[in-house]
């Protein structure tokens, strides 16, 4: 270890010099981004991107210089130090470059030109591939799928026709292409007219597509519609399938619910325990006040689901078996909502 200490300060200590570091570019930089680029101001940038459990053998030097048109580009030195070359060394190149780019695409729409270089003193000959492309099994594959342009799947640029042909897509494609239109209602009444033959293919995998179509669309739907919602549902389905299809949107909604009613009760608990950390202790208060106010969260969460679940006709037991609330309690909330019901 002392060793690379010694093999990194020197280098950095010669490479971290103007005139060093301008013959160093001048000499390994490919030609044709050294044409690109002007040498005669160059800055050592602070930045490192090696891992700390990887700076026993790596270290790094980052430059900055001006392109021709005054446009910022990089330089990365990696160095590695270790005895034996490293198999990959080409992805880690990439991951410490794309943290470069990440750093600095703000407030641009042009990402700045990165050369890598890698300074290799081990003693034994250098054998690791030379670019992430030989990393993969395939590698001409790999740079035709990874290195061109990716795939863009253009909905909007569909037609209805083309989607619609679609066995196992077509409602899916044909929801997400439409569901920014207002009338929500009226995008399911076309959806069941239009995809019947995907629909029989959903309805034998037990409707998952359509389940979580309407829970997407439940979201987006004001509180005072999601009943019609369901009634377009029911008016194509049975009412066993729409009451399994509602069943699966409530137990969705009582996971999202217990992950809300959670972070709202340790937030109220928070409060709580702040304030009563400024009379008792703050730390022992905060700890009390996180636990009550998640309590009292999950269950204000849980018999707002249960009153919900009760309204849709859900039978006791599975009500209790999800919420977690005993069957006394839920019957006596809907005993209460029948004796409202008829006030």
């Amino acid at each position: 270890m002392t060793s690379h200490l010694k093999h990194d300060a020197l280098i950095k200590k010669i490479l971290t010099d103007q005139l060093a570091a301008q013959e160093f570019l001048e000499h390994y930089l490919p030609a044709d981004f050294k044409a690109l680029v002007d040498l005669s101001q160059i800055t050592i940038e602070k930045e490192s991107f090696v891992e700390d459990d990887l700076k026993r053998k790596l270290t790094d030097l980052l430059y900055s210089v001006k392109t021709k048109n005054q446009e910022k580009a990089f330089v990365y030195v990696l160095i590695e130090a270790q005895v034996t070359s490293d198999h990959w060394m080409a992805l880690r190149l990439w991951k410490y470059m794309l943290l470069l780019c990440e750093r600095n695409r703000k407030n641009k729409d042009k990402l700045p030109l990165i050369c890598p270089i890698v300074i290799y003193h081990g003693s034994k000959p250098y054998h690791a591939p030379r670019n992430i492309w030989q990393l993969f099994s395939n590698p001409e594959q790999a740079q035709k799928l990874m290195g061109e342009e990716y795939q863009l799947i253009d909905l909007q640029s569909m037609s209805d026709d083309a989607i619609l042909q679609k066995k196992h897509l077509a409602m899916f494609e044909y929801l997400l292409k439409h569901i920014h239109k207002r009338d929500i209602l009226k995008l399911w009444e076309n959806l069941f007219t239009h995809c019947q033959h995907a629909l029989l293919v959903d309805k034998e995998k037990g409707y998952i597509c359509i389940k979580a179509l309407v829970w997407y669309s439940d979201a987006k739907l004001p509180e005072e519609k999601q009943a019609e919602l369901e009634r377009v549902i029911s008016s194509h389905l049975s009412k066993e399938e729409t009451a399994t299809i509602m069943r699966t949107i409530a137990q969705k909604y009582i996971e999202e619910g217990r992950q809300q009613g959670v972070m709202q009760g340790m937030e109220k608990g928070m409060e709580k325990g702040m304030e009563k950390g400024m009379e008792k202790g703050m730390e022992k208060g905060m700890e009390k006040g996180m636990e009550k106010g998640m309590e009292k969260g999950k269950m204000e969460r849980n018999l707002e689901i249960a009153k919900a679940m009760l309204a849709n006709g859900v039978e006791v037991s599975f009500i209790a078996q999800i919420t977690g609330l005993d069957t006394a309690c839920i019957a006596s909330l809907q005993l209460l909502d029948r004796n409202l019901s008829t006030v």
